[in-house]
């Protein structure tokens, strides 16, 4: 009979992914209501890119709105609920009002980034949105035939954030410059 293999536990700091494409980690908090105790929690690629200096805090701002936007849209991951079903077996348009606002919000932020299609598009979407990080992104994305980069993903993604900021009113423009508000 083969011995049943133990699996191998989990080391603090160590990335792990799960459902939807995040990206985790073991942490183990010293203070606040987690002091001591082991926990996961997901990676925040914008929030190390705010902290490295690399986006803005009105960048940051706009693309967490984004995310929000997002998951109120019901765009991110399997476990989505239907809304086409009704009870009784019947098929109707069910889509809350709220979700169909949250879903036009999408579109319109898109639109703003050069639409789904664009590279800045799918930055936004695919990092502030379903969550992945930069690494992640430009690993799976190409444009005209070629890999992208790191640090190429990285910059379509600040430009893309920085359309993004002045979508939602974060930035202001004034004779061609973009200030905080």
């Amino acid at each position: 009979m083969a011995a049943k293999l133990k699996p191998e536990p989990v080391k603090p700091g160590v990335t792990s992914p799960v459902t939807g494409g995040r990206q985790v980690e073991w942490v183990r908090e010293e203070s606040g209501e987690h002091q001591g105790n082991a926990h996961f929690r997901t990676i925040d690629s914008l929030g190390l890119m705010l902290r490295n200096g690399t986006i803005t805090a009105p960048m940051h701002d706009a693309g967490q709105e984004f995310a929000t936007v997002f998951a109120l849209a019901h765009l991110n991951g399997p476990s989505v609920p239907t809304f086409d079903r009704i009870r009784g077996g019947q098929w109707r348009d069910s889509m809350t009002e709220r979700v169909a606002f949250a879903r036009k919000r999408i579109g319109q932020a898109l639109d703003a980034v050069g639409g789904i299609g664009s590279p800045g598009g799918s930055a936004v979407w695919h990092v502030a949105g379903v969550g992945q990080s930069v690494k992640d992104w430009a690993a799976q994305q190409g444009w005209n035939g070629r890999p992208l980069s790191q640090p190429e993903a990285r910059g379509i993604l600040v430009a893309a954030l920085a359309m993004l900021a002045m979508h939602y009113g974060y930035l202001r423009e004034t004779r061609g410059r973009s200030i905080d508000r």
